[in-house]
């Protein structure tokens, strides 16, 4: 019941919010009541309540006053005035000091009273359920920083050996783990960033995920505990190995039933890795940090999914092996405006990698370089910076899963034409930006002013005037920085010879482009490739 003090030095009106009132039908009760409001001042600093109903012209003391005084102490109740009074200065008064409502006798009746009170309520009902709330995250978070702490200390293998130390820990955490058979689960919560901006905030997210779990395997097994690494969190299923059961069967219906749950209720999904069953203590602690180091794997599994942990080899050879021809050929389809073929070309470079099994940090640094090559060739198109300067890097490395970065580069590349077209509307000079595509897509062949004219339709003199004032180079010094560029990019992720880089950028002999590149970079391909590039 929330408490309430009449303060009237009128009895008459005391009585009939006494008498007239149900109060206890609408959560409220009369904790007090005076005619003398300096007693009342006296209570009320002494004794703790929630709503203060009080007269406004009164001996000694006025309601106004009395509610100034009762502020300068902090209180923090709500204050209602009772006034025969309807004249301006008074509600000025009134509002001015934070009055919640304002009410004339002449025309005060039950009803108006009940809603009144109908809606101090609701306010209040709100009030304590938001100060549960925080009170619950804030112990929700003391518990799982000290979990944390725990598992970072297992992770670091600190003091693993004492006994001393196991107990301390046992003891904080409420597990036996000398004694008590567990199978942990590692869960990922996916399309983390997206689900933190959906909640609010991360330890709301967490919060939310922390009580949906409890509450389903906690009708199994009273001690659950769950550990929250950011967006992982480890789960410790206690079992009793001696019962006659399917330990497998059993674990995975109540994973199954954790992710119906957090996905009917929540609308996230989270993918788990089922650790070896029914193990304790040191196998426990090593089956942790196997699976915690070994965290990564998720990248090969799609979201939602449930697995029994084996740990993946990843392969060690080179992922740029084939890496200029397949990042040409997307610079190709997205300059020539070639959507489904750009789609099809993704997906199968991407099947390719995947079938390999290379690391996930790998991998990403291949689709970091990819779109970043792929502005640098849009940025081209223009001797200005492109439109678009945002960094792309941040998409890739919250990237979770394969089916993720098929889809982030795929919308990616959907920019990147997009942007293409945006150049395309926006240009001053169309047979420019025509050129440079022309460029850009025959960097293999010997590239000529006059081939580059006759594409065009244009005199030769006047397409040469026109590309220097529009692009502020030379058109032949223009191709060589493209062929230079692209120099670069195959001594970095080719193997092949300086001869063969040399016919492939169309030059007529291995010599002109080795005069061709010193004079560029002051060094030649040789030096470059071979000796520490910081030092060059």
């Amino acid at each position: 019941m929330y408490k309430v003090v009449l303060v009237d030095d009128d009895v008459f009106v005391i009585q009939f919010l006494k008498k007239m009132i149900p109060w206890q039908d609408y959560g409220f009760e009369i904790a007090a009541h005076f005619q003398d409001s300096s007693l009342a001042y006296k209570y009320l600093q002494e004794n703790s309540y929630d709503v203060l109903i009080t007269d406004i012209g009164m001996p000694k003391m006025t309601g106004i006053e009395l509610i100034e005084q009762l502020k300068k102490s902090n209180s923090n109740s709500y204050n209602i005035i009772l006034s025969c009074h309807d004249e301006f200065h008074f509600a000025q008064k009134a509002i001015k000091i934070g009055v919640y409502d304002y009410i004339l006798k002449e025309t005060m009746e039950e009803i108006d009273i009940i809603a009144l009170l109908e809606r101090l309520k609701q306010k209040f009902d709100q009030e304590r359920y938001t100060s549960n709330k925080h009170l619950n995250i804030t112990t929700f978070l003391e518990k799982n920083n000290i979990k944390s702490n725990v598992i970072e200390k297992l992770m670091k293998e600190q003091n693993m050996e004492k006994a001393d130390w196991w107990k301390e820990q046992e003891h904080l955490l409420g597990m036996d783990l000398s004694h008590e058979h567990y199978t942990p689960v590692l869960c990922f919560i996916d399309h983390y960033q997206k689900a933190i901006t959906e909640f609010e905030n991360e330890t709301l997210l967490q919060y939310r995920v922390n009580n949906l779990i409890d509450e389903v395997l906690t009708k199994v097994r009273q001690k659950v505990q769950i550990f929250y690494l950011k967006d992982t969190f480890l789960i410790l299923i206690p079992l009793n190995r001696n019962k006659t059961m399917d330990i497998n069967q059993f674990i995975e219906l109540m994973i199954k039933e954790m992710h119906r749950k957090i996905r009917t209720i929540l609308n996230i999904s989270i993918t788990s890795f089922i650790g070896e069953q029914n193990v304790k203590h040191q196998q426990l602690i090593e089956n942790i940090q196997l699976l915690l180091k070994n965290k990564d794997q998720r990248f090969y599994y799609q979201h939602g999914s449930i697995q029994y942990f084996r740990p993946i080899s990843y392969i060690s050879d080179s992922i740029f092996h084939d890496y200029v021809q397949i990042s040409q050929k997307l610079k190709e389809l997205i300059l020539k405006d070639k959507k489904d073929q750009i789609v099809e070309s993704l997906y199968q470079q991407l099947t390719n990698i995947k079938e390999k099994k290379y690391s996930p940090a790998v991998i990403k640094d291949w689709a970091n370089k990819l779109i970043f090559d792929i502005k640098l060739c849009i940025s081209a198109l223009k001797h200005f910076e492109t439109q678009s300067n945002t960094s792309t890097d941040h998409f890739i490395q919250d990237v979770e899963t394969f089916e993720h970065l098929e889809c982030v580069l795929e919308e990616l590349c959907g920019q990147f034409l997009e942007q293409v077209k945006s150049i395309n509307l926006t240009t001053r000079n169309k047979d420019v930006l025509k050129a440079q595509k022309y460029v850009q897509t025959h960097l293999s062949e010997k590239i000529s002013l006059k081939e580059v004219a006759d594409h065009l339709h244009l005199n030769a003199s006047y397409f040469s005037r026109m590309f220097k004032k529009e692009m502020g180079e030379g058109f032949i010094e223009y191709v060589t920085r493209m062929k230079m560029e692209k120099a670069i990019e195959l001594l970095d992720h080719s193997v092949k010879s300086v001869e063969q880089i040399a016919f492939e950028l169309g030059f007529e002999s291995k010599s002109y482009f080795l005069k061709t590149f010193k004079k560029n970079y002051g060094f030649s391909p040789k030096s470059y490739k071979y000796k520490d590039k910081e030092s060059i």
